[in-house]
């Protein structure tokens, strides 16, 4: 593991660069990922939200790289972007999520407002605002009754709701399209992130890191555990890394 090869940095959003698992960024996250862009390493936002949010916040947070949107389903900048899959699969997960919903409207569970903007991840938010991977596990077997299973579409969890989308989808797949768009090796990116979603993200990152309050799934494959949570433990991350690339100010 060696920090200082580190050239592109994959940064989930909720729960990485915010305060906590709430929707407010962390000061000291924003104030950190500007420092590696002013020095000239590349942050790739990566996100379960729909491309307008995630483009929106590339903008104003002035990050250089190209944005990985609905978990990795699609990928892309102001000038273009592009799914990942098939665009007919993604309205297989858009009929699977409207029989979901149905199902599940009665226990609470809403549709996200972000789904009329979405193209393959749609989203169902949890009554309680908390989202479990035993949910996430419950809405699959829904779907396998409705034979949606054998389609390819699967349900994934993230903190704040659950997303019915293409099996292949993947923050991991997102990114790698990134990377190999530009010509970078993996062994040059670090990703960071706090949640299952996130897991093969971490996995093919050349080092994997998991802020101290990620899902404990996460925290076993990282190569590095921050000391702190969320925003807080990604500013700790960067100050580590332009430190090893001596770049620290």
């Amino acid at each position: 593991m060696d920090l200082s090869k580190v050239e592109v940095v994959a940064a989930d959003v909720d729960g990485t660069l915010t305060e906590g698992i709430s929707f407010v960024l962390d000061i000291d996250a924003i104030k950190a990922l500007r420092e590696l862009e002013r020095y000239g390493i590349r942050v790739i936002l990566v996100s379960g939200n729909s491309f307008p949010i995630v483009a929106t916040l590339k903008r104003y947070l002035g990050t250089s790289a190209p944005t990985v949107f609905e978990n990795g389903c699609g990928v892309g900048d102001f000038n273009w972007r592009e799914l990942v899959v098939d665009e007919e699969l993604c309205n297989v997960a858009k009929e699977a999520a409207e029989i979901l919903l149905k199902v599940l409207s009665t226990n609470g569970w809403k549709p996200s407002w972000q789904n009329p903007w979405r193209m393959c991840d749609f989203a169902l938010n949890s009554p309680t605002g908390e989202v479990k991977e035993s949910d996430a596990q419950k809405a699959e077997e829904i779907l396998r009754e409705f034979g949606y299973l054998k389609h390819g579409i699967r349900v994934k969890a993230s903190r704040h709701a659950i997303h019915v989308m293409p099996e292949r989808c993947g923050k991991g797949l997102g990114v790698e399209r990134i990377l190999k768009r530009f010509g970078i090796p993996l062994e040059k990116l670090a990703a960071v992130g706090d949640a299952e979603n996130d897991l093969d993200m971490i996995k093919l990152a050349g080092i994997g890191v998991a802020v101290s309050d990620a899902q404990d799934v996460l925290k076993k494959h990282a190569d590095i555990v921050t000391p702190y949570p969320a925003g807080k433990g990604f500013a700790w991350f960067a100050k580590e890394l332009l430190k090893a690339r001596g770049l620290s100010s």
